[in-house]
């Protein structure tokens, strides 16, 4: 459960988490240890598209009382767990709010940067932790080591949101958003346009194409063999959304919010991807967020409103 004590003001949270989260940013790990994104890709390796890994995955869900929701899948050489976690009683009268975290970051940190008492007073709170994120060594060599892992866990952080899009669903008329950081944000963002069952989706500093948004020159001293995995058209392809996906989306309900200044992802790429979409952007960086923090709260929720009434 997450706590908020009404004496101690949120700001005091977030001002911890700020700091934690400077101190954790994946390109000063990467740095530090001159760690290559992809080490373990062979670059003229054909990746499947991200519709046949989730048509081929294999996952089971294990749901027992008052623990954490378990996606155990395989796809290929890859494997994981995803978690799923209820932060408050779940109520059937209140809506769901689904939260994802960002690449290589703790989910509970980022849920606490996010949240605060409006949230969990209006909204059934469940989270989902990335499968290997369980440390940072975890995810350099199970998840980022090469691109068909990156794939496979984010289809099972996917796969975790329908489970709890048809939990709710199933209990309740009230409506679910989705809300998601970076990674999280390309998960509700692929949520969107393969499953289309959450009512209102937020992605954050996102679009869905990794291959676009990591293997790109200005991070070419990050990249494993970087000229050769350049020319994979497959590592491109792999995140592109079908046409026909696109064309039946219903724009109206998902609010993309993107930071102009963001040196992780491209702000005019991901502009031209949510080009007819009502697109909010802040003049902050990737990391920078966080101090935009209540207004990004407030945004949410007025959009929220709008579709609840």
């Amino acid at each position: 459960m997450l706590n908020f004590v009404k004496t101690n003001p949120i700001v005091k949270i977030e001002s911890k988490t700020i700091s934690s989260l400077k101190r954790s940013r994946i390109d000063r790990v990467l740095n530090r240890y001159k760690i290559t994104l992809f080490h373990e890709q062979d670059p003229n390796e054909v990746v499947p598209s991200f519709q046949e890994i989730l048509n081929k995955i294999n996952y089971s869900v294990l749901k027992l009382p008052n623990k954490p929701w378990e996606i155990n899948y395989t796809y290929n050489n890859s494997s994981g767990t995803t978690r799923v976690h209820l932060h408050n009683e779940y109520l059937p009268k209140k809506p769901t709010l689904i939260f994802h975290h960002g690449l290589a970051s703790h989910n509970q940190l980022h849920l606490k940067v996010f949240l605060n008492e409006d949230f969990v007073n209006k909204f059934n709170i469940f989270s989902i932790r990335a499968s290997n994120h369980e440390s940072t060594a975890k995810v350099l060599n199970s998840c980022i080591n090469n691109f068909t892992n990156l794939a496979a866990t984010t289809c099972a952080s996917v796969l975790a949101a329908d489970e709890i899009v048809d939990f709710h669903k199933n209990n309740s008329s009230k409506p679910v958003i989705m809300v998601g950081l970076s990674l999280g944000g390309a998960v509700v963002s692929l949520h969107y346009f393969f499953f289309n069952a959450a009512d209102v989706y937020f992605p954050i500093l996102a679009y869905p194409n990794f291959g676009k948004i990591m293997i790109r020159k200005s991070h070419k001293g990050f990249i494993h063999k970087y000229e050769k995995m350049a020319k994979n058209k497959s590592l491109f392809d792999c995140f592109d959304i079908p046409k026909e996906l696109k064309n039946r989306a219903d724009k109206n309900k998902a609010f993309p919010i993107l930071g102009k200044q963001d040196e992780f992802i491209n702000f005019q790429d991901a502009s031209r991807f949510w080009k007819g979409y009502k697109l909010e952007t802040f003049n902050v960086g990737h990391y920078t967020i966080v101090f935009k923090i209540n207004k990004l709260r407030r945004y949410i929720l007025s959009n929220f409103a709008k579709i609840n009434k």
